[in-house]
């Protein structure tokens, strides 16, 4: 004997078709949430993130830098690389600024004071956010410090440099910079 029953507009005249149906379903849903495990890469968008900066401002990225070219540079506390690539990263932001680049860095795992302290005496113009848990590191795959991303306008990465650059640092992050701007 079948019974015959309505589930949706699906026909279904059999149990086995039913229970079918049902898993079906579920894995559907289940394969449809799973999010990309592990950290982005080269072509994949910016993990959304909202971080405070030194004054106590909420900052959302990529969100509140849509349609800039945005270069997120992760440095800690130890980092023997900050006082001098920083102070020529600084250099690049005023350079570039005006065509629409914007330099963030995130101070991951270290103290409020210590970033306080490097902004007033390198007097850098650039946003310095704080991630003392290091959760935002964690989520971009951060393994070394310092790592930068360059972010086109759409929020994408484009390039990834991992550790300090030995030599002059505006060759490097030019090269990515003005294929963007271009």
């Amino acid at each position: 004997m079948h019974r015959l029953s309505v589930l949706g507009d699906v026909i279904v005249n059999h149990r086995g078709r039913v229970l079918c149906l049902v898993m079906s379903a579920c894995l559907l849903i289940a394969f449809g949430c799973m999010q990309r495990q592990g950290p982005p890469g080269i072509g994949d968008p910016s993990p959304r993130i909202e971080l405070y900066d030194l004054k106590g401002n909420r900052v959302a990225l990529p969100d509140d830098l849509r349609d800039k070219i945005v270069i997120i540079r992760f440095w800690g506390d130890c980092c023997s690389y900050n006082i001098n690539e920083m102070s020529r990263i600084d250099q690049i932001y005023r350079k570039y600024e005006g065509r629409g680049i914007r330099i963030v860095t995130i101070h991951t795992g270290g103290t409020r004071k210590v970033a306080e302290h490097f902004a007033s005496t390198l007097k850098i113009e650039f946003p310095i956010l704080l991630d003392p848990g290091s959760k935002t590191a964690k989520r971009f795959g951060v393994s070394e410090l310092p790592c930068t991303f360059i972010l086109d306008r759409t929020g994408v990465i484009r390039a990834k440099i991992i550790g300090q650059i030995d030599g002059p640092v505006r060759p490097t992050y030019e090269k990515v910079i003005t294929s963007l701007l271009n």
